[in-house]
């Protein structure tokens, strides 16, 4: 059988899923008869402490009290199985990556154990290492039991029950059952029997490492099952066959009949969420939240699928969207037909917007260039970090902002057209743009562009950032790019989000006092949306395909999407430009040293309006709007307003943060000039004349 690709692995030695005679699937189910003596308020240090060996089975969420249970107790052994009930499903690659996150989990909290000093901490990596505390992860059975065996020589425990080793079931806030069996020789025997059944078959220990991996970046031959294969030889993987009652009644299949929330539903319950300040996990419903809920509309099944949010994957060497393969093969004459109407799209701004069209046009090309990447950027970005090569090259987000009438959400909807054949209708509301949604929608969206059109300038600055940041990580194998549409003129954003992200500004207009030319435009955009197939785009995927695939292997991180990306995009517009005529001047390709070069122009602008020969004094403390040379650093007299403004408007390293206070800011020199490409020495201020006053 071919895991993944695992040819050269497998061919080391058999993985038999499902095998019949399997030491796990005994028909046999054992119970045990038993009287209560008494009841008790859970004390962990009664319950757990004074023992000399520990052994568990239990599930993931116990891992960060089993750190806990380390770090306090002395056990002289301490042995941990995690199990699963049969939630994650009946695939082999479920369980794959069941083994993956067992592996990142345990890792992660070992490195991150509270309360623990590095004495202590090498003290229980030594443990591990010398095989006194030893973890193993299941693969050839479904453990629904929880099982705690402690004992000293001469004192016996068992423990179990539903409750698993962590927090929140041991607080009495989840209705739990624990059993004690305090040196009862049968509940002995009998539950270390079926602890050591389980041991029998579970794969060999987890290792640690001196930091967690990733499940999705832990390479799939680390599996600690795979890993056991590969050192060992062959063993089994139990993957029952559900009955047709557990197909429809079981978990797994209630689970995506839970998560399938129709979106109407999601809008009526957007209130429904804990208080993002507060401690307490419970939401109070009230009779006006109610009465907001009632007024919603029930979706029927066929809005609801008609509704739902787009996605696109790749799988096995093709792109798969919303579940249906997408054929890669095009008709040129259709190419050709896609390629004239976006030249006339691009070309229309020439016609009634005012202000720095050409600009206007090199940028959203720009914009182009990055959206249609965008579907192979999550996996650019794995193979940097995979490399352990994290830069900002490979934004996931892109924010383009200007005037309401500029023409923002016009491109963005006709480029989504030429790709999908579907604009704004799966554009996301602006009320998702919060940390939480967004992750969640990663998962629906995998590598569809995910846009949010007119953000708010309030929801901006309460989530931006942390959105943006969270975008340096690895959300799984496959996720969206995101593109942020805003009204907003053009003040400097944090530097925290520019460098993160594509900043398209726009500077040019269609002017409100000529309705004529307005009708006049969105009709032509209309046709043009209308008469658009998806040939150019699907022509642009086949060949960006067989780019990356000829690179693999490379270094991608210092890979320049936008070069690569552009240059492709000039070759299709030239290749079906009509005979005898070249490509606009907007066609161009752009690189990342370009564009990241234009970033930062209104703060260029800025700062050379400030430090202009005409405002400069001697004085040592100079008065607002003006300035002087201190040494190495330059002095810019600000009042209050004029220095939050600045701080927002000057890059980051430029500024002197900590001497920057209320009437002053303070500059580096040599890296302000180095920014405004211009030398500020006191030789040159000297021979203007300046020196004297």
């Amino acid at each position: 059988m071919q895991l993944n690709g695992m040819d050269n692995l497998m061919a080391q030695g058999g993985l038999l899923l499902d095998d019949p005679d399997s030491t796990t699937t005994s028909g046999r189910l054992d119970v045990v008869y038993a009287r209560a003596l008494n009841t008790g308020v859970f004390q962990r240090d009664e319950l757990f402490g004074g023992f000399s060996r520990m052994r568990a089975l239990t599930y993931s969420a116990s891992i960060p009290m089993v750190m806990g249970l380390l770090r306090d107790y002395e056990y002289e052994s301490f042995e941990c199985i995690f199990g699963h009930g049969g939630i994650i499903g009946a695939e082999p690659e479920r369980l794959l990556r069941f083994q993956r996150v067992i592996d990142e989990r345990l890792n992660e909290g070992f490195v991150s154990i509270a309360g623990v000093d590095p004495d202590r901490q090498k003290i229980l990596f030594d443990r591990v290492a010398d095989g006194s505390a030893r973890f193993h992860v299941v693969k050839d059975v479904i453990a629904h039991a929880k099982i705690y065996l402690l004992d000293d020589g001469e004192r016996h425990r068992v423990i179990v029950g539903s409750a698993n080793l962590s927090e929140t079931a041991f607080s009495g806030r989840q209705a739990e059952t624990l059993v004690v069996y305090d040196d009862d020789p049968m509940a002995w025997e009998h539950f270390e029997n079926q602890y050591q059944a389980v041991l029998a078959t579970a794969t060999t220990e987890i290792p640690l490492r001196d930091r967690p991996v990733a499940a999705d970046l832990l390479p799939i031959e680390e599996t600690p099952i795979l890993r056991q294969v590969r050192d060992g030889g062959d063993t089994t993987m139990y993957v029952p066959a559900p009955t047709d009652q557990e197909t429809k009644y079981g978990t797994p299949s209630v689970l995506v009949d839970i998560e399938k929330i129709p979106s109407v539903e999601k809008a009526a319950l957007s209130d429904f969420q804990r208080d993002r300040k507060g401690s307490s996990s419970h939401i109070t419903i009230t009779p006006t939240r109610v009465r907001q809920v009632s007024r919603m509309p029930v979706a029927r099944p066929e809005e609801e699928e008609n509704g739902r949010f787009p996605s696109l994957s790749f799988s096995h060497g093709e792109f798969i969207h919303m579940d249906n393969r997408l054929d890669l093969r095009t008709d040129p004459a259709d190419v050709r037909k896609d390629a004239a109407l976006l030249t006339e799209f691009f070309n229309n701004y020439r016609g009634d917007f005012v202000g720095d069209v050409k600009r206007q046009q090199t940028d959203y090309f720009t914009f182009m260039s990055w959206f249609y990447f965008s579907p192979f950027l999550c996996e650019l970005r794995n193979r940097t970090l995979r490399q352990g090569n994290f830069n900002f090259n490979q934004p996931m987000f892109a924010i383009l902002y200007g005037q309401s009438n500029c023409g923002k959400s016009s491109l963005v909807d006709t480029l989504m057209i030429s790709m999908f054949r579907y604009g704004k209708k799966s554009f996301v509301p602006n009320n998702a743009f919060t940390p939480g949604r967004v992750r969640g929608l990663r998962q629906e969206f995998r590598r569809h562009p995910m846009v949010f059109d007119d953000v708010s300038a309030n929801r901006f600055r309460q989530y931006s950032e942390e959105v943006v940041k969270d975008g340096e990580v690895s959300h799984g194998a496959e996720y969206p790019c995101i593109t942020l549409l805003m009204n907003r003129d053009n003040k400097r954003f944090k530097e925290e989000i520019v460098k993160r992200s594509l900043m398209i500004y726009t500077r040019t207009s269609l002017p409100g006092n000529n309705p004529e030319a307005n009708e006049r435009l969105q009709a032509s955009v209309a046709r043009i949306q209308d008469d658009l197939s998806t040939s150019f785009f699907r022509e642009y995927l086949r060949r960006m395909s067989e780019r990356l695939e000829a690179q693999t292997g490379s270094g991608t991180s210092d890979m320049d999407v936008l070069k690569l990306s552009s240059s492709l995009l000039c070759n299709l517009f030239a290749e079906n430009a009509p005979v005898g005529q070249t490509v606009p001047e907007w066609c161009a390709p752009m690189t990342l040293g370009n564009y990241q070069s234009r970033a930062y122009e209104r703060s260029e602008r800025i700062l050379r309006g400030l430090l202009s020969r005409d405002r400069y004094r001697r004085d040592s403390h100079p008065s607002v709007g003006q300035w002087t040379v201190s040494g190495d650093n330059l002095l810019i007299g600000v009042d209050a307003r004029s220095l939050r403004e600045m701080r927002d408007e000057v890059p980051n390293w430029i500024m002197d943060d900590a001497a920057s206070v209320s009437d002053q800011i303070v500059l580096d020199r040599r890296l302000t000039e180095d920014f405004i490409g211009e030398s500020i020495s006191r030789r040159r201020l000297s021979l203007f004349g300046f020196l004297t006053r």
